[in-house]
């Protein structure tokens, strides 16, 4: 875990929370590393080794899977569990690099739900564009059963 990538600003506890979502078994798996994380957005990136189609381009799996990531970080940085209510993405281009980066950030929020953007590129190429909707968790605290 890079700890060089949280925000100074970023409270120890939204830290904590970070890490516990990067380091479940399938974030490891998939070799998703944090790059920069505050308030405000997050940013991910992943290796694509292991994760192109039978025509070598990147997996619009493992692409989804890296903004699902991104949303899930910048979502859930503040008192409250968001989960996703729903998600799309819109492929614009193939991905042919080594690596793939997501960036998100809040769109709009109300006290219930939020909409977030995550912008996907594959060496500095704009490549995909996913939205998620999420959902507060009523009664749901972090680190919480």
């Amino acid at each position: 875990m890079n700890e060089d990538a949280f925000h100074p600003d970023l409270p120890e506890s939204s830290r904590a929370r970070a890490r516990r979502l990067l380091s479940s078994e399938f974030v490891r798996t998939m070799g998703i590393e944090l790059l920069d994380l505050s308030t405000e957005s997050a940013r991910v990136t992943m290796a694509m080794e292991g994760k192109r189609n039978s025509i070598d381009t990147g997996h619009g799996g493992a692409i989804f899977t890296l903004a699902d990531e991104a949303f899930a970080l910048a979502s859930n940085l503040g008192e409250d569990v968001w989960v996703a209510l729903s998600c799309t993405i819109a492929y614009h281009r193939p991905v042919t690099g080594e690596r793939i980066t997501a960036s998100s950030r809040r769109v709009s929020s109300t006290r219930n739900h939020a909409l977030y953007e995550v912008l996907v590129h594959d060496d500095g190429r704009h490549v995909a564009t996913f939205q998620g909707m999420a959902v507060r968790l009523e009664g749901v605290r972090p680190g919480k059963s």
